[in-house]
């Protein structure tokens, strides 16, 4: 809902260790922080070729597929618990 659907080069010193984009400043950290912004375990810098932009108020920052917050949502979502 929030990502924008262009994607964009990333370099790899932009990647973290597992294919994330860590924040760049503090007031990026206290946004991540508050969306419990992550890069998911098992991954690498290899496994992400772009990023894209999260337009969500309380992050506005780029995010890889790697990534995923408390506030990500997609018409997509299989939620099994709802019917």
């Amino acid at each position: 809902m929030y990502i924008s659907k262009k994607e964009e080069s990333v370099t790899s010193s932009e990647l973290n260790d597992q294919g994330g984009i860590d924040p760049k400043n503090e007031e990026e950290m206290k946004r991540a922080k508050t969306a419990d912004l992550i890069t998911l375990p098992g991954g690498t810098k290899a496994d992400v070729a772009n990023k894209k932009f999260c337009y969500n108020a309380d992050i506005r920052m780029f995010v890889t597929t790697r990534m995923c917050c408390a506030y990500w949502d997609n018409v997509d979502v299989k939620r099994p618990w709802k019917k």
